[in-house]
């Protein structure tokens, strides 16, 4: 028994044994999968090399043709195929100097060519282009959205340029003339400032000859290029632009060896090529090696301390425990929980000092961590973390991650503008900072300022709760990166939840109600009509106008049920004013732009209308081009409403939503022009401006040439009254004439202003 006792093994000693065993097998392993997978690793590195430099090139594809894309937009925004078609080129000519300076800032020259390939330059120059190859018919199909010359050389620009050419076809699909416009290639130049790509690479455009739209060295813009080295002398520019897409080894101008990535750009003739240098991929294959190596290595130590250090590993990671309670274990930042225990101490150790607290996050990191994966999402937070750091270290400022891809910030400052400056100027320098980044990212961020009051202390948790808020005020706003707490946001966000909760009890409760705005025969200054507006009376707001909920219904749909409930309203109170005899004049209702279906539209609205005895030439259709609804669907709504009966108006024309294009492609009966027309027009001082005077002018003229009557709204002023009426604008309505107006006090306003 005592012999036995003796021989016993230490339970410690058979504790190591075991993890010796255990670990030796586990060093056997690691070594034999590591070798295993260090090819199979290396084939997997060059796919995603490759698949990352694909998706470089389509993405940088996609910048360039939206950039082309810009310059089609606003070449399209006075190209309309019926009005070129039916007028003479002079007239045309006259039509392009009249909008010329509306065009977008890096078009040179605007000029129209007709069936004959005579070009119509603005300051009445014509020119014979038959020479030109880009008004070469073949060039052109029906479904040729536009098209993008050769580089050429300008005498009007002076320089080299493209032309971008916008055609035409008559009915029997025959090329009719093109609206052109000349791009310099200096301009076209800044896309290279937009497109950063990580590491050494070069970027090209390329026309369809294989001439440099594009290079790094701005010498070689409209030249093209043959490898001098034989092997690689048939991969000229001019191959490349023909082939159109691919991935060929080859040799640039820089005598650099590289894969080159090239593809066209999609809705023209140029070719996007990124050449990127062999030494890149030669690099990774490099790195991984050198890591795998490195992570044998590392892991076979690893096992060796956890064997002979076992009892010092466990106090480590206890240790560990503790101090990832302090620290955030990707980006080495406070955690959020002692960034709040910092804070705290703080600001009750300056009570008298102003602080700026920021939360920031990255725009749809969600769709950035599915698409790209962990590790890429894991490396953007931390890349993202010490921006951020290196942003805030001259302001002495605590930085914590909270969760996911949100940070917190807080900083002590002296006065709000110099904080604010102080922000601008770093969220500058990070946004260079991301341009260089492989993935592209976008952040945004929430900011409060606050000083601790005796009466009612606020807790960094309040503060966080204050900046979230702000940042949730822009989420879907890519045009704003930033937002400040104040109270109108916390009010605004209330009086909205209160509409919403409200809206349908409202409803039912009679709480909207109608008033009518007149519309004035400016010949004669006699009432013409009316226009139906909506407006909310609250217990808790007082009487609220469309702009406070209008936007709101239309976000949540609730809009059509309103609509309805002002058409009804309006046709009551037509039938009753027949019933009884009195006069009447007709009335415009508003279709908000959430009514996308004609066949439900219609079949509801006559559904209503055939309640009601009343002509449907009282009643005026007011509608505008939105987004969610094209011209198609306008179009077969107007004429369906035409068939019933009724007028149909374009309601806020000119306001952006609006294109001269509407003008022929949907048959209204009437042009609404919005306020802001008017407002151009006269300064300060009730001053005409001339030019803008000539160019509201020139519409109103092509208004009646269309066959279509015209009316003004936002009249304030008695020379705004007297300008339309000079330039036979038929109606008008606004303040001048008459506010909106309850139903009684309306009926009033027809009996003592109705035309006889």
């Amino acid at each position: 028994m005592g012999f036995i006792l003796k021989k016993r093994i230490n339970p410690r000693k058979l504790r190591f044994i075991s993890t010796l065993a255990v670990s030796g097998l586990l060093m056997i392993l690691v070594f034999i999968l590591t070798s295993f997978t260090m090819n199979k690793s290396q084939n997997q590195a060059k796919d995603r090399y490759v698949e990352s430099c694909i998706t470089t090139l389509e993405g940088y594809s996609e910048a360039v043709y939206f950039y082309f894309e810009n310059f089609r937009t606003s070449l399209n925004s006075i190209f309309d195929k019926n009005l070129f078609s039916s007028i003479e080129p002079s007239i045309i000519q006259e039509w392009i100097n009249l909008n010329k300076d509306f065009m977008h800032k890096d078009i040179d020259t605007v000029f129209y060519v007709n069936s004959d390939k005579t070009g119509y330059f603005p300051n009445n120059v014509v020119r014979d282009l038959k020479n030109r190859e880009y008004v070469n018919k073949e060039l052109y199909k029906p479904d040729t959205p536009y098209y993008i010359s050769n580089v050429i050389y300008s005498e009007f620009a002076n320089a080299p340029v493209l032309i971008m050419c916008l055609p035409y076809f008559n009915e029997s699909n025959e090329l009719k003339g093109l609206l052109c416009a000349g791009i310099k290639l200096a301009s076209i130049e800044k896309i290279i400032d937009k497109i950063q790509i990580k590491g050494k690479n070069f970027v090209y455009l390329l026309d369809k000859t294989g001439r440099y739209v594009i290079h790094p060295n701005k010498s070689q813009i409209g030249l093209s290029y043959v490898p001098s080295q034989i092997e690689y002398k048939d991969i000229s520019t001019n191959y490349v632009s023909n082939k159109g897409f691919g991935i060929l080894e080859t040799i640039n101008d820089d005598n650099v060896l590289v894969d080159l990535y090239f593809n066209k750009v999609a809705d023209c003739n140029l070719t996007l090529a990124i050449a990127f240098p062999k030494t890149q991929l030669e690099e990774i294959y490099s790195q991984q090696k050198s890591t795998k190596i490195t992570i044998l290595v590392i892991s076979i130590l690893s096992l060796l301390i956890f064997v002979f250090l076992e009892t010092s590993l466990l106090d480590y990671c206890y240790k560990n425990q503790l101090i990832s309670s302090v620290y955030d274990s990707l980006t080495n930042l406070f955690s959020r929980q002692h960034f709040e225990k910092l804070a705290e101490k703080q600001i009750k150790k300056n009570p008298k000092s102003k602080f700026m607290l920021i939360e920031a996050d990255i725009r749809g990191f969600k769709f950035i961590n599915q698409n790209y994966g962990e590790e890429a999402a894991d490396k953007m937070i931390f890349y993202f973390s010490t921006l951020l750091n290196k942003a805030v270290a001259p302001y002495r400022a605590i930085t914590c991650r909270g969760y996911a891809d949100h940070f917190f910030i807080l900083i002590e400052i002296h006065n709000v503008y110099k904080a604010m400056s102080g922000f601008k100027s770093q969220t500058e320098f990070i946004n260079n900072e991301i341009k260089r980044y492989d993935i592209p990212f976008f952040p945004k961020y929430g900011i409060t300022f606050f000083r601790q009051e005796k009466r009612r202390p606020v807790s960094v948790k309040e503060l966080i709760g204050q900046a979230s808020f702000a940042k949730s005020t822009i989420k879907g706003n890519m045009l704003q990166s930033f937002a400040i707490y104040n109270s109108r946001l916390l009010d605004k966000a209330n009086e909205e939840h209160y509409m919403e909760h409200r809206m349908e009890n409202a409803l039912e409760k009679g709480e909207f109600f109608v008033v009518y705005q007149p519309k004035i025969h400016l010949a004669d200054d006699r009432i013409a009509g009316g226009e139906a507006l909506v407006r909310w009376r609250t217990r808790e707001f007082g009487i609220l106008t469309p702009d406070k909920f209008i936007p709101l219904f239309e976000r949540n749909g609730f809009i059509t049920k309103l609509d309805f409930y002002v058409y009804e309203q309006v046709f009551k109170f037509l039938d009753a004013q027949l019933k009884a005899g009195k006069p009447v004049v007709p009335i415009a209702v508003n279709m908000s732009r959430n009514h996308n279906k004609p066949d439900k539209f219609m079949h509801d609205f006559m559904t209503l209308f055939n309640k009601y005895d009343i002509p449907p030439n009282l009643v005026q259709v007011e509608i505008i081009e939105r987004s969610v609804m094209d011209s198609d669907t306008l179009c077969e709504i107007t004429e369906r409403l035409h068939e019933k009966g009724f007028t149909v108006a374009m309601d806020d024309f000119g306001s952006g939503e609006s294109s001269l294009n509407m003008l022929t492609t949907v048959p209204v009966d009437v042009l609404k022009f919005d306020r802001f027309f008017l407002l151009s027009i006269m300064d300060e001082k009730g001053a005409l401006d001339e030019k803008s005077a000539r160019f509201i002018s020139s519409l109103i003229d092509l208004s009646k040439t269309l066959e279509k009557k015209t009316i003004f709204e936002g009249v304030e002023t008695v020379q705004q009254r007297d300008f339309l009426k000079e330039i036979r604008c038929d109606q008008v309505q606004g303040y001048f004439y008459s506010r909106p107006l309850s139903e009684k006090d309306f009926v009033d306003f027809i009996n003592s202003n109705l035309s006889v």
